[in-house]
């Protein structure tokens, strides 16, 4: 089991915020420093299998903050700090829209990616959409599923190429 970790920013409406409910339902622990792999999106480095050991010794961080108006200078320095590859949102305040996860979406596709599928699959239960997300982005999960970082920047380069030809 992976222990994951919310770095709350309390900047969302608490009866929304995805971070907190992982951490009411038992499925996370709040935090007040980085732990572990670090969910950035703003990272230049790719989640992948290779974080593996990383994430089984540290855990995982998720960085819980409003993306509309966070100061990316907030997210505190860290080498293992981490960006997924291309999944759309599940929610329905960033429905389809490619790189806008939630906190729990994030935390969802990092274990999944990283082979914690079993434990990827408890987070279905936080919030009702969350099968959304899966459904959505069940193919690309499964493709970057256990993958070299060269492999999944690869595949996810290839699905945006497929995007940009259009049908």
């Amino acid at each position: 089991m992976i222990r994951v970790y919310v770095l709350d920013y309390d900047e969302d409406d608490p009866s929304k915020c995805t971070g907190k409910k992982m951490i009411r339902m038992g499925l996370a622990e709040m935090t007040n420093r980085s732990m572990g792999i670090v969910l950035n999106p703003y990272s230049k480095i790719t989640l992948s299998v290779e974080d593996r050991p990383i994430a089984e010794k540290y855990g995982i961080t998720v960085i819980d903050a409003s993306w509309n108006f966070f100061e990316p200078s907030k997210i505190p320095k860290a080498k293992t700090s981490r960006r997924l590859p291309l999944l759309v949102a599940g929610n329905p305040i960033n429905y389809a829209i490619a790189y806008k996860l939630s906190s729990v979406e994030a935390v969802f596709a990092s274990l999944y990616i990283l082979g914690f599928v079993d434990q990827a699959m408890k987070l279905l239960g936080v919030n009702k959409w969350m099968r959304t997300f899966y459904e959505l982005n069940k193919e690309l999960l499964e493709a970057y599923r256990e993958k070299t970082r060269e492999d999944v920047e690869k595949i996810e380069s290839e699905v945006l190429e497929k995007y940009r030809e259009g049908p």
